[in-house]
């Protein structure tokens, strides 16, 4: 026999039905509280409170992605995203443009004035940083 056994088995019979009668005694005060506890929610209001909140929140939710959907369509229709990424290629060629011109500007100062030559690549390596720092490649 296990000690778990042989501590069921030292109960006398005035013990087990003690406990029984301790068990069944909880058991009712406790469907008495789970009784009064259901009758005070739905007397209060507060399920429908609930489901109404639950159904307003939905049809927000559901409002909203629908606005979503709609803005994402007309946004694909005007063409908005194609608009600004021919815009963004445009202004890398323009940069791209003028900093060859400097770089030819550069080197006629460079023959013209030999000395502001340095302060003219200066110059160049500054735009230059500053085209890596945009992101222009």
């Amino acid at each position: 026999m296990t000690k778990e056994q042989s501590q069921v088995h030292k109960w006398t019979a005035d013990e087990t039905v003690a406990k029984i009668q301790h068990a069944s005694k909880n058991i009712k005060e406790y469907s008495y509280l789970m009784k009064n506890t259901v009758k005070t929610i739905r007397e209060s209001g507060a399920i429908p409170e609930l489901a109404d909140a639950i159904r307003e929140a939905s049809f927000a939710l559901r409002d909203t992605v629908n606005e979503i959907n709609q803005t994402t369509k007309e946004i694909h229709k005007k063409g908005v995203v194609a608009e600004t990424a021919n815009a963004i290629d445009s202004t890398i060629i323009s940069v791209e443009d003028s900093v060859n011109t400097v770089k030819e500007i550069a080197v006629d100062a460079g023959k013209v004035l030999p000395h502001s030559k340095k302060a003219v690549r200066d110059g160049i390596q500054k735009a230059r940083h500053l085209k890596l720092k945009v992101g222009v490649v």
